[in-house]
């Protein structure tokens, strides 16, 4: 009999993987340590063997003996399930004695020292399981498994189950940022079905020495606490710049004042216009700091209606807008065809001017600004790679030079110090 969710208590985000979404190839699954997601997708692999005689390829990318490593959690299921009966068990292989479905355990790293064709050579795979996802950084070896996952005439998947690393990482860029899913998002997007749990969802069955650790973490270093405990992905690796920024839907609302003042970067083709709205609260020395507009291909006009719109928002008629001062023209035409009080930022010396904003303390929202800031690093050293240099990198940057150009020079030109007492 087949094992359902019924069968053994399973949270009931991980339906998804027992009952197959029409429409979707691909299933995420996330989580930080000790969520269950481990069980519940044994479970569910157990669960579809009854399904047809087709194939379930299973691998993790260093697996050197699945006899040992993986294929006793499989057998643990099946004796929780009480269907061991139902099941063959070799040495890198189940077979499902009613339907005929194979589990194939492979190990993606020995198959590529030996063959790649030995993972393309399973066939009748219709569901390709890819285990600690995080540890597989090859994207090119992801796209030549899952462009053999093409069994004719059935359904077929790919699941990632990992722990998040960091924003570097292709399955964050590929599967949350381009998509712009948000970490902890449970749902269905495009063709990918999101699955996220922590902790928190299986505490019964945890025992209270993890959960000491879990909250020992939390108040030691709550970054780390988010990445490991929570599965969100980690935004700061070595060499990022604005760390200490801090992310809260209040920042719109503080920032939505008729003393506030703009920062724009321009762009149209190949790169976005980035508009953000700046406020400064003298009172607790915090920079506010909203996203506005962050798009391709707007002409001066319709980036003058964005920015008129949201000062209408803010109950503003005369806002400065601290533009990119390499297009004069738009600055100008700004100024005397849509009568916006636009003037040029200073864009001198940018090392000394982002070291400058790092020192505020700044409370932002915006999603892109989010994705900019959580990657935007300083250049490594030439001499050591681990090292880095003072210089900002260039690309990517978009919402992080127009916040840079509308903080530091209108509170220069107002005479205010960073946090730290830097003029």
């Amino acid at each position: 009999m087949p094992a359902t969710m019924d069968v053994v208590r399973i949270n009931r985000k991980f339906e998804p993987l027992f009952r197959p979404i029409p429409g979707v190839r691909y299933y995420v699954v996330t989580g930080g340590r000790a969520p269950g997601k481990s069980f519940a997708v044994a479970t569910a692999v157990n669960h579809r063997t009854y399904e047809s005689k087709h194939n379930i390829l299973f691998t993790r990318y260093s697996m050197v003996s699945a006899d040992i490593s993986i294929i006793p959690e499989f057998t643990e299921k099946m004796d929780i399930c009480g269907n061991r009966q139902d099941f063959d068990t070799t040495r890198d292989e189940i077979e499902n004695l009613i339907s005929g479905g194979k589990i194939f355990f492979k190990g993606i790293l020995q198959s590529r020292k030996n063959n790649d064709a030995r993972l393309k050579s399973v066939q009748d795979v219709v569901l390709w399981v890819l285990d600690e996802a995080q540890e597989l950084t090859d994207e090119k070896q992801f796209d030549i498994i899952d462009l053999s996952i093409r069994t004719k005439g059935a359904k077929c998947e790919v699941w990632l189950v990992l722990n998040p690393t960091d924003v570097n990482h292709w399955i964050y860029r590929r599967f949350f940022k381009e998509p712009r899913v948000a970490d902890d998002f449970n749902g269905v997007v495009g063709d990918v079905c999101y699955i996220h749990t922590t902790y928190l969802e299986n505490i019964e069955n945890l025992d209270e020495t993890f959960i000491a650790q879990a909250e020992k973490m939390k108040a030691k270093n709550p970054e780390k606490y988010r990445n490991v405990f929570l599965g969100y992905w980690e935004r700061f690796s070595a060499g990022v710049i604005f760390q200490k920024w801090v992310r809260d839907v209040v920042a719109e609302a503080k920032s939505r004042r008729s003393d506030c003042w703009y920062g724009i970067d321009w762009g149209f083709s190949n790169d976005p216009t980035a508009v953000v709205r700046i406020w400064y609260d003298s009172d607790t020395e915090t920079v506010y700091l909203f996203q506005v507009c962050y798009k391709k291909g707007l002409l001066i006009g319709q980036i003058a209606d964005i920015v008129r719109a949201d000062m209408k928002v803010c109950g503003s008629s005369d806002s400065l807008l601290y533009c990119d001062p390499a297009r004069p023209e738009h600055i100008a035409e700004l100024r005397r065809v849509y009568n916006l009080d636009a003037v040029p930022a200073v864009n001198k010396n940018k090392p000394d001017r982002v070291d400058w904003v790092k020192g505020c303390n700044i409370v932002f929202w915006g999603d892109d600004i989010e994705a900019e800031r959580s990657t935007y690093s300083y250049l490594p050293s030439p001499v050591d790679p681990e090292q880095f240099t003072n210089i900002p990198q260039d690309g990517g940057d978009h919402l992080m030079d127009a916040s840079n150009y509308g903080i530091w020079t209108h509170l220069h030109r107002l005479g205010i110090p960073n946090c730290l007492g830097q003029e």
